[in-house]
């Protein structure tokens, strides 16, 4: 029935890390039924919150590995001091022209 909706992109939320062996699996099925890539399919990742920065990273590794586009949210974002590496993450994965020519954040980062 999703495939034959008329919508240009879905998104999705996986803002707990913990629930990684539930939700890759599913990730995996909804694009293998469906056909679709990132270019239909992203996904808010909530960072900041309740996760380290190598969860959050991994999260966005995985999603990318999986065809998603992934799109991160960082909570309470107005109290990370200027220069900070999730914010530098969110700029890297939210502009996909940087995001998609740039393999690992740690290039990025240089």
């Amino acid at each position: 029935m999703i495939k034959r909706m008329k919508v240009r992109n879905i998104h999705f939320a996986w803002d707990r890390y913990e629930d990684k062996d539930k939700i890759i699996p599913k990730f995996e099925m909804f694009r293998d039924i469906t056909g679709w890539n990132k270019n239909r399919m992203s996904v808010y990742v909530l960072t900041n919150y309740n996760t380290t920065f190598d969860q959050d990273l991994e999260r966005v590794y995985t999603l990318r590995s999986l065809d998603y586009h992934p799109d991160v949210r960082i909570y309470q974002k107005q109290s990370l001091p200027k220069g900070h590496d999730l914010l530098r993450l969110q700029r890297w994965v939210n502009a996909p022209q940087i995001f998609y020519s740039t393999n690992r954040f740690e290039e990025y980062r240089r």
